[in-house]
């Protein structure tokens, strides 16, 4: 560059945001803006060869680099792509806009080492996100705070506002571990509350309560006594891909503080929990792994996991009826294609409430007090109202109990499903029918009033014979009987037509005094026959006892 004149350097002084503001600047001379602290220097006239009068604006410590760069475009060289008016106009951003697209918890100090203690950081970020006053409410606060992989130790409650939305990176990838004596991990509040203040739940009303949080992939863990989380009137909200996991150890005493990995509780029933969906997520080794004793409804828990709990779901199990968010118990709840395992008592109990579903469930050493499935003590639903439903739900316990020759003997059929219920038994079973006189074949439960309906199919392997029918079993407890009946069609020889005969007895299977057990026997009078009998269960039971 060659240099055609050398001045005196002139320096101008002066507030920006004040009187007329910064002045168009001579040629070369510098201007400090007091207020702001900003240097420009002129650009000159257009006849020195500037290409435009006017001020440039030089870096200083105190400039925002990221709100200055504004050449930022979405895939801009991507000539397919046009994100403005047309290609050669693209839309432009600022970088600091561009990545304020994206919240980060380190944005709020939070390391993610388990060393640091991250409650009162994580929750100034909630609190800020989703509670300042500046965008409380607005569809702009709505923004999606993520937690990067790493240990968030807890030592009080968080409180999650309506309309959060917390991402981790998966569980056992972002971790957040509660070490408090007897905290929940997470607690839902209203948008009553401010920041640092958490509003009470009696302040709940429809339109302030907690409601539209989104949680998933990260892992909830809580080393004391506490709950994982408790939804306080929380409503159409979404948890998924949530590992809740607790303290508690199959064989730990289950009765005194409810160690809950989830709890729901409702202020009325207007204001409640209600369509909240649980997706993907597990619970484990808590007393209780769900827990509500409220007027809660319409909540869905699919393709969970419960494992290593004391209880699975329990409902309504401790209520004072007509209390305020009392009134009737959780109805119109829905529990679907989930497992079961490792559970000492029931696996779904609903003590109070109606018009709960259990369907496609898989359940697997639940009831047992962690013995095997020979070993049953408690019955794996337990329904004690009535319009609740079990349907295809498969059950462990029923090969073991049913047919199992190691078990049908001496141990008394505990049932899968205990209660005023109408279950239908998920999965076929098959069994051998060979030539024989009153020969055992399986056994169901019996407890109270009920009805059964065995759907059967029977193919001989030796004759030309298929049978295909319905047992129906109805059961009088009191009067200690029950009254068996077939209703099939035959095709094939007909002289096997009726070489099968059912017959069935209630028994005394522990030999304590008290029939508690159906058995269900054959006779086939073609000799050297070996039959495939494939059946299913459906049964009926009132709440009389």
């Amino acid at each position: 560059m060659a240099v055609v004149q050398i001045s005196r350097i002139q320096v101008r002084r002066g507030q920006k945001n004040q009187g007329s503001g910064l002045p168009q600047l001579a040629s070369g001379e510098l201007g400090w803006a007091i207020d702001t602290r900003e240097l420009y220097i002129g650009n000159g006239a257009v006849s020195e060869g500037a290409p435009a009068v006017g001020n440039t604006k030089i870096l200083t410590q105190y400039d925002n680099i990221f709100s200055l760069a504004d050449t930022y475009a979405y895939r801009e060289d991507d000539a397919w792509l046009v994100t403005g008016a047309d290609a050669s106009s693209p839309t432009t951003r600022t970088l600091q806009a561009r990545l304020d697209d994206r919240v980060s918890i380190r944005s709020f100090g939070v390391t993610g080492q388990e060393t640091q203690d991250a409650t009162e950081r994580l929750q100034q970020a909630l609190d800020q996100l989703y509670l300042n006053d500046a965008t409380k409410g607005s569809e702009q606060s709505r923004v999606i705070l993520h937690l990067e992989p790493g240990i968030y130790k807890l030592t009080n409650t968080v409180y999650i506002p309506p309309n959060a939305t917390i991402i981790g990176a998966g569980p056992e990838k972002t971790v957040i571990k509660q070490t408090a004596s007897d905290a929940p991990i997470f607690q839902t509040i209203n948008d009553s509350s401010t920041p640092g203040a958490p509003a009470n739940d009696s302040s709940s009303t429809f339109i302030n309560q907690a409601r539209n949080i989104h949680m998933s992939g990260m892992t909830l863990q809580n080393t004391g006594s506490g709950k994982g989380v408790v939804l306080q009137s929380c409503r159409d909200s979404l948890f998924e891909n949530i590992d809740i996991v607790g303290s508690w150890s199959q064989g730990d005493a289950i009765s005194g503080t409810v160690k809950a990995g989830l709890e729901l509780s409702s202020l009325s029933g207007v204001v409640g929990s209600s369509r909240n969906k649980f997706v993907a997520c597990q619970v484990s080794n808590f007393s209780y792994g769900v827990i509500s004793n409220w007027d809660i409804d319409n909540n869905k828990f699919d393709l969970c996991h419960f494992n290593s709990l004391g209880y699975g779901i329990a409902f309504g199990e401790t209520m004072s009826l007509g209390a305020d968010g009392q009134l009737v118990g959780p109805q119109n709840n829905s529990i679907a294609n989930s497992i079961f395992v490792d559970i000492d008592r029931h696996g779904i109990w609903v003590v109070n409430g109606r018009f709960n579903k259990s369907f496609s469930n898989n359940f697997s050493s639940v009831g047992n007090e962690a013995g095997n499935e020979g070993q049953p003590v408690y019955s794996v639903i337990h329904y004690e109202k009535d319009g609740n439903e079990s349907t295809n739900d498969f059950f462990a316990r029923t090969e073991a109990l049913s047919y199992d020759q190691n078990y049908i003997v001496n141990v008394p059929y505990i049932p899968e499903v205990e209660g005023p219920a109408n279950i239908t038994w998920g999965h076929e079973h098959t069994l051998s029918i060979t030539s024989g006189t009153d020969t055992k074949l399986f056994r169901l439960p019996q407890m109270v009033e009920k009805a059964f309906e065995v759907d059967y199919i029977l193919v001989s392997n030796t004759y030309e014979m298929l049978r295909t029918g319905t047992l129906y079993l109805v059961v009088d407890s009191r009067g200690q009987t029950v009254e068996l009946s077939d209703e099939y069609h035959h095709n094939g020889d007909e002289i096997y037509l009726d070489s099968i005969q059912f017959s069935a007895t209630i028994v005394d299977a522990d030999m304590d005094g008290t029939k508690e057990t159906i058995e269900v026997k054959y006779t086939n009078t073609t000799a050297g026959d070996d039959t495939e009998f494939k059946f299913k269960v459906k049964s009926k039971q009132t709440s009389i006892n």
